[in-house]
């Protein structure tokens, strides 16, 4: 099971539409906030179950929720923006969170860096923001593997549109 990964659009709507396009083949597609409406968009361009976590952004926003909790591919997922739980400072109080929660995986956005953290059984992931990048690094979106009993993660950086093969 393949699932995409955006977070952090801030309302660049060209740039998500490719990070989708980009994505190839999913099963689901999760937003980790920051702009939760952003993710009605997703809706019309792709037919697969869309995920919206809400944002320090998106206050105004009815839509989303600050935690989701799913299960897809036989694994428990818990998606969270992160701005809650501090997750710019630390990442503990995310993971102790993920653990609560009983989750295999946890994903999250709000620092606008990619990572991808697996220990104990417990794989953490932010695919990093698809429009506005910290410290001059790469806009990006990321991939959640789901197969049998392992999962895996992996960072995509977004090809700008002149880099597109055809």
């Amino acid at each position: 099971m393949r699932i995409g990964l955006v977070s952090d659009s801030h309302g660049n709507l060209g740039d998500l539409e490719r990070a989708v396009s980009q994505m190839g083949r999913v099963e689901a597609i999760f937003h980790m906030g920051d702009y939760v409406d952003d993710a009605l968009q997703i809706k019309h361009w792709t037919s697969v179950p869309v995920f919206a976590a809400k944002g320090n952004m998106d206050v105004y926003s009815q839509e989303g929720h600050l935690f989701i909790k799913t299960e897809l591919g036989g694994k428990v997922i818990l998606a969270c923006h992160g701005h809650t739980l501090h997750v710019k400072n630390e990442y503990s109080t995310l993971r102790y969170k993920a653990l609560e929660e009983n989750a295999d995986i946890v994903l999250f956005g709000h620092t606008h860096i990619p990572m991808i953290d697996q220990d104990d059984g417990l794989l953490m992931m932010n695919p990093g923001s698809v429009s506005l990048p910290h410290f001059g690094k790469e806009k990006t979106f990321g991939i959640l593997t789901i197969e049998n009993e392992s999962v895996s993660g992996e960072i995509i950086p977004l090809m700008s549109e002149e880099n597109r093969t055809l």
